[in-house]
């Protein structure tokens, strides 16, 4: 057998079932003492009944007495009253007749001393059960024979109990029902629905699910406790929120030791190599010049010997870009204008970038903006990231530099406060920057050039010396849309532009 279950109506179902039991036991009482009334109302008429008798009896017995002709006027009076109503017959009967006689009283000797004592006898005939009738039997006098029988049908009457009787029971049924559809209805829209959104709730929390809220419109306590469950699932959002912001900066700050690590062995390796190659690539490049020098070698020879010079003192660069990254050298901290310092850096590539057809477009505010930073770092930043620009661009490209403050607030795994930095962007219309490389544009020696145009060590350089200013440094890229960097540094507090200028 399918046994289904409505979710959420377990408690209902418990509140219904034991209001409904409560009032049918209420109105099973009140049915009962209703019944009860009505036949005590019945069973008191008998008192009435008796004494409508005497008072007939005493009409009847002083009409009889008046005159010779008294007896058959009563008659003829009982005769007239029978025919009066249908439910009341009225016969005259008689002690002395005997049995067979039409006036025979067939009663019981109880029945028939007291009505020769002149007392009056009132009995109920139940041999027909679907229309009993009430025999009262009126006696004229204690020493006449003479008894007026009174015959009452009970029809009525008991049609009358019955039809109360049903009309209880109806009403009884039809309060029930009404009451029991009633709580029903109350317990799953008050307690069944609100539980059973409870229970989803807090299963979807428990899940780890703490979006969206119930809005229980309930003014009860089921309203407050939804209400609470939301407020709770709010804050443990937050909280799990900002643990994950947490976690992830502790990682991204471990991150950064580790590569710390990985730099100071790769400066300590470096050193050794820059100790060890020194002396021979000095060697090297002195014996290229020589060579490229002597008019007796052939072309080709001296040829030869100007590209060795040249690989040898681009190793010699390489490794001296290794020692800057793997250790800290001494800076000049200073107030660097960054609008002149860009001026600056699009004067110095400006041919690199016509060799390129690449055009570069400077746009700087009229009031210098200020930052405290090394102006030989600045420089240097500044360089390697517009090169980038300029070596990513395609011919007839641009290359836009732009300078402005705004208020704004770390990355999370910088985790710094929120407030004004100078940004410097630089963008490019190159193809963009692959997103499953875009994580690594700052690892050493990670690069996307071709061979001969760099070594993946200027923008690690670069990050390096922006992180120790206290800024950073984002990138925004899109395939065929070119690439966005963006530099933020804190500006120089106290710092006026004409101090700056002065300086340099």
């Amino acid at each position: 057998m399918l046994h289904v279950q409505i979710p959420g109506m377990k408690l209902a179902r418990k509140i219904t079932i034991g209001l409904t039991a409560t009032i049918v036991v209420v109105m099973a009482l009140c049915a009962l003492y209703l019944n009860s009334h009505t036949i005590d109302l019945y069973q008191g008429d008998l008192p009435n009944v008796e004494q409508r008798g005497k008072i007939a009896r005493t009409l009847l017995q002083t009409m009889w007495q008046q005159g010779e002709d008294g007896p058959a006027r009563t008659r003829d009076l009982v005769a007239a009253i029978e025919g009066v109503e249908d439910l009341v017959a009225v016969e005259w009967a008689s002690l002395d007749a005997k049995p067979g006689e039409k006036e025979y009283l067939a009663i019981s000797a109880a029945a028939r001393q007291m009505l020769t004592a002149g007392k009056l006898v009132s009995e109920i005939d139940k041999n027909h059960a679907d229309d009993p009738v009430r025999i009262s039997y009126i006696p004229m006098a204690a020493d006449n024979p003479a008894v007026l029988k009174v015959t009452r049908h009970l029809k009525r009457e008991l049609s009358f109990i019955r039809t109360t009787q049903t009309g209880m029971l109806m009403a009884t049924l039809g309060v029930v029902l009404a009451c029991a559809l009633t709580a029903l209805f109350l317990g799953y829209w008050l307690v069944g629905r609100p539980v059973q959104l409870l229970r989803d709730r807090a299963r979807r929390a428990g899940a780890g699910d703490f979006a969206g809220c119930l809005k229980l419109r309930q003014r009860d306590e089921m309203g407050e406790l939804g209400a609470e469950i939301d407020d709770m699932c709010e804050r443990i959002a937050e909280a799990h929120t900002r643990l994950a912001a947490e976690t992830e900066a502790k990682l991204a700050a471990l991150e950064r030791m580790r590569h710390a690590e990985r730099l100071a062995s790769v400066g300590r390796f470096a050193s050794g190599i820059a100790h060890e190659l020194g002396t021979p690539l000095n060697v090297v490049s002195a014996r290229a010049k020589m060579i490229a020098s002597d008019l007796q070698q052939s072309p080709q020879a001296r040829g030869h010997a100007r590209v060795i010079g040249e690989q040898s003192a681009r190793m010699t660069d390489m490794i001296r870009q290794l020692l800057d990254l793997s250790r800290r050298r001494s800076t000049r901290m200073g107030a660097v204008s960054i609008s002149q310092s860009v001026k600056t850096v699009a004067e110095l590539l400006a041919n690199i970038a016509a060799a390129r057809q690449v055009t570069t477009e400077v746009d700087v505010p009229a009031s210098s903006l200020v930052v405290r930073l090394d102006p030989g770092e600045a420089q240097q930043v500044l360089s390697n990231v517009v090169l980038n620009a300029i070596q990513a661009s395609h011919e007839g490209g641009r290359v836009r530099v732009s300078v402005d403050e705004l208020r704004a607030a770390p990355p999370v795994v910088r985790s710094g406060p929120e407030g004004q930095y100078v940004r410097i962007q630089v963008a490019d219309e190159g193809e963009g920057i692959a997103p499953e490389d875009l994580p690594h544009v700052f690892e050493p020696f990670f690069t996307t050039k071709g061979p001969g145009e760099g070594t993946g060590l200027g923008l690690a350089i670069a990050e390096a010396i922006v992180q120790d200013a206290g800024g950073w440094i984002e990138v925004k890229s899109e395939r065929a849309h070119g690439t966005q960097m963006a530099i933020y540094l804190p500006p120089a507090a106290g710092t006026h532009v004409a101090q700056v200028e002065s300086a340099s």
